[in-house]
């Protein structure tokens, strides 16, 4: 190999790192982040209340990220 190739090579395997953690992130975070805050909007503008909005987010993340944990748990 060259050491041109040697180097694509390196890149290619530095950006697939890159790639896995941002992706490890958006899933693991953000994916159930964005539907808690979906759920905690909804909530108020459904009118339950404040509290009532803040306890179905927190539900709604968790039981999220839960999920996102096991559907993804094959890639680790």
């Amino acid at each position: 190999m060259t050491d041109e190739a040697t180097q694509r090579a390196h890149d290619a395997e530095e950006h697939k790192k890159s790639y896995n953690a941002i992706m490890g992130a958006a899933t693991a975070v953000g994916v159930p982040f964005s539907m808690a805050l979906a759920m905690f909007f909804t909530g108020l503008v459904t009118r339950s209340g404040v509290l009532m909005a803040i306890l179905m987010a927190v539900v709604v993340y968790v039981f999220a990220h839960i999920v996102v944990k096991m559907f993804f748990s094959h890639h680790e």
